[in-house]
C-alpha cells in the first residue's frame, strides 16, 4: 500500500456486511491508518439487530471457504424457524443458531430459494420489512 492510501483518520467496516460502522483515529496524527479497513469480527447496530431477530445469511463465491471468504453481496435474514426448516444436520444447525450467522456460497442460497437465478434477493420485500424492524428497533434504543 502507497503512503498516499493511508490517513490519519480511517473508516472502519463490519467484518460481515462490510458497511461502515466507526471512525478511527492514529492518536499521533500520522497517516497509519487504511482509509477503510476491518478491525475486528464485532458485528455493526444493524447486523447486530439482523442477528437478535434470526441468522444473517452471507452469500460467498461458489468453492469459497475458511474464516474470510469473498462475499457477492447478497446478505438475507432468515427467521430461526425457517432455518430449523431447511437444514437437517442438527449439530450444524445448533452452531449457525448460536453464531447467529452462516457463510453461504450463492448456489447453496439459490437451491434453498433464498436467491433468484440471477442472484438477485427472491424475497426483497421480506428484506424491506426486516430493514423497517431493525430501524425501528434502533430508534427505540
Amino acid at each position: 500500500m502507497i503512503e498516499e492510501d493511508k490517513s490519519h483518520v480511517g473508516m472502519e467496516n463490519c467484518f460481515f456486511c462490510g458497511k461502515e460502522k466507526g471512525i478511527m483515529l492514529d492518536k499521533r496524527l500520522q497517516n497509519t491508518l487504511p482509509r477503510n479497513a476491518v478491525y475486528n469480527k464485532e458485528p455493526c447496530d444493524t447486523c447486530k439487530n439482523v442477528m437478535e431477530l434470526g441468522v444473517l445469511f452471507i452469500a460467498v463465491r461458489d468453492g469459497e471457504s475458511g474464516d474470510n471468504p469473498y462475499r457477492t453481496g447478497q446478505i438475507v435474514g432468515v427467521k430461526e424457524e425457517a432455518v430449523s426448516g431447511f437444514i437437517n444436520d442438527k449439530k450444524l444447525l445448533a452452531d449457525i443458531l448460536k453464531k447467529r450467522i452462516c457463510f453461504v456460497e450463492e448456489t447453496v442460497l439459490k437451491h434453498i430459494g433464498l436467491l433468484k437465478k440471477d442472484g438477485s434477493l427472491k424475497y426483497k420485500k421480506d428484506a424491506e420489512e426486516l430493514n423497517k424492524k431493525v430501524s425501528i428497533a434502533n430508534k427505540l434504543k
